[in-house]
């Protein structure tokens, strides 16, 4: 992803450095009243987690998904290893409940 401009304030519409913005993996949002704008290329279908890394606020709503390409999505070939993964949990879960309250415990 690419961080096109990050302030206090709200966002005039200029974009820093726009022949070379800034790219990252995580962002550091700024303190309330503060802005960051963000660019993504849309060329891996899926539905993917963008979120803030504390858990807390996570399972407080500051979480999104972002669906690519959707109609893409119905041709991936998913291996049955995460289905198996997926059951075996939903098998733990059922005779042992995990300890935490959060996605981050």
């Amino acid at each position: 992803m690419s961080v096109l401009a990050t302030g206090v304030g709200a966002w005039d519409g200029t974009i820093t450095n726009p022949s070379n913005p800034q790219r990252r993996d995580t962002q550091q949002i700024l303190p309330f009243g503060g802005f960051a704008v963000f660019q993504f290329d849309a060329d891996n279908p899926g539905v993917w987690p963008f979120h803030c890394h504390i858990a807390w606020h996570v399972s407080g709503g500051l979480y999104v998904n972002i669906m690519e390409r959707p109609d893409d999505i119905v041709n991936i070939d998913i291996p049955s290893s995460l289905a198996q993964t997926c059951h075996e949990w939903g098998t733990f879960t059922n005779t042992s409940v995990p300890n935490q309250i959060d996605s981050g415990e």
